[in-house]
């Protein structure tokens, strides 16, 4: 048994951040579908495909065959808190050593893919009957606004509307999925160890592998930097067990730590619905400081700061906002010109103002570490002759010490 298994009794299953969060932004955002879905979780008929599905494409292991592989199942399903029956089918022509769920409110249908029973060692059989039944358990708790959230971000991506936000959001979604599973495989299993050596030969099909040698394998790759999933719908195996470890560990900081693996810093092309929101929160935070200045809240600029919120109120003083420069940190190439071309959006907004709002986007695109890149934009699309440009920046202070002592009347 591993260290780390000492502490592993005490802690509690709960959905993640992520969920909780996703979960808060379609009731909000969405109430109406929320509402429907709500009240609508799974008809019948849907039960009812599932179990036909279930017939027609797997064979149905009965209890007196396997009386030991259902004893283990409905072991689980008690450690787990889950009073339901429980079905065991064989899969037909499975890709490899695995399990699955075929969910039925009410009913745990548990579908094994090939000789997985044997392969594993009893301990390593129940943590992956665990994390599947951790599906069943995720969805029907909680109210099962968790299973309805689910249902919508689907019906989302299978809109003819749908765009990026909507795939990225429920990939994500499945990908925490996976990592609250693998913490009910820890709960049942008692020792990370167990449930990473399952999780290894599920992967690798290998009869001997050793857990201790993959998380000194997956501390390799997060030695360096830039680590995250590029899973669709499983996080790769070393975020798997490094998330497993984390949360067995209690580290004060996982659940950050493995927002992080899955997340990673927000890139334009690939928002989600919550990224995308935050995107605009600091959009906005980007806007308050720059119009600060009184001299800067002319109506041509207010007008067009009201095409990006439509009720938009500028600062009445001179803001500072010193937590933007490390929330509006990426290395993302597109992300960084977003917030180059709004500023651009600004300067060229009251031409009245003249270099005024210039002056003052390369001072606050110097202070959040994006004016290399903003003065490569600026240069290009405002057609400046690079002399120009130099003696603006140059001469960029001044200027605005100038303006704030004679403002101009918005």
């Amino acid at each position: 048994m591993s260290d780390s298994a000492e502490n592993v009794g005490t802690l509690e299953l709960r959905p993640l951040p992520y969920h909780e969060a996703m979960c808060a932004y379609l009731k909000e955002e969405e109430a109406d579908v929320w509402h429907w879905y709500a009240s609508n979780k799974v008809r019948d008929e849907q039960a009812e495909a599932v179990r036909f599905e279930l017939l027609k494409s797997t064979y149905r292991v009965d209890r007196e065959a396997q009386p030991e592989t259902y004893a283990r199942a409905e072991d689980v399903a008690r450690k787990l808190g889950l009073d339901v029956p429980v079905t065991i089918y064989q899969a037909q022509n499975p890709q490899g050593p695995n399990a699955s769920l075929a969910y039925v409110p009410g009913e745990a249908h548990i579908v094994l893919h090939g000789p997985v029973s044997a392969k594993l060692t009893e301990a390593e059989f129940q943590a992956l009957l665990a994390h599947e039944l951790s599906h069943f358990l995720l969805w029907r708790s909680w109210d099962g606004q968790y299973m309805v959230t689910e249902q919508i971000l689907s019906a989302l991506t299978h809109d003819p509307l749908a765009d990026t936000p909507h795939f990225a959001s429920a990939r994500l979604f499945a990908l925490h999925n996976e990592v609250f599973c693998d913490r009910g495989s820890l709960l049942v299993a008692g020792d990370p160890l167990v449930v990473i050596s399952m999780l290894l030969k599920v992967e690798t099909q290998l009869d001997e592998v050793s857990p201790e040698s993959y998380l000194r394998q997956a501390d390799e790759v997060f030695g360096r930097a830039g680590a995250k999933t590029e899973g669709l719908s499983h996080p790769e195996a070393f975020i798997r067990v490094r998330a497993v470890k984390l949360w067995a560990d209690r580290e004060p900081d996982a659940d950050r730590k493995i927002q992080e693996m899955l997340e990673g810093r927000p890139a334009l092309g690939n928002l989600d619905l919550l990224a995308q929101r935050k995107v605009a929160g600091l959009t906005r935070r980007l806007l308050d400081v720059l119009l600060s200045r009184r001299w800067m809240q002319s109506e041509p600029v207010l007008a067009h700061a009201r095409l990006f919120f439509e009720d938009y109120v500028p600062p009445e003083d001179l803001l500072e906002d010193p937590a933007l420069v490390e929330d509006l940190r990426t290395d993302d190439r597109p992300m960084q010109d977003y917030y180059g071309y709004v500023l651009l959006d600004f300067v060229t907004a009251d031409r009245d103002l003249e270099e005024l709002p210039l002056a003052a986007a390369l001072v606050l695109a110097e202070k959040l570490g994006l004016k290399e890149r903003f003065t490569e934009i600026a240069r290009r699309e405002l057609r400046l002759r690079k002399k120009q440009l130099e003696t603006i920046d140059e001469d960029k202070e001044k200027l605005l010490a100038q303006a704030n002592e004679d403002p101009v009347s918005p």
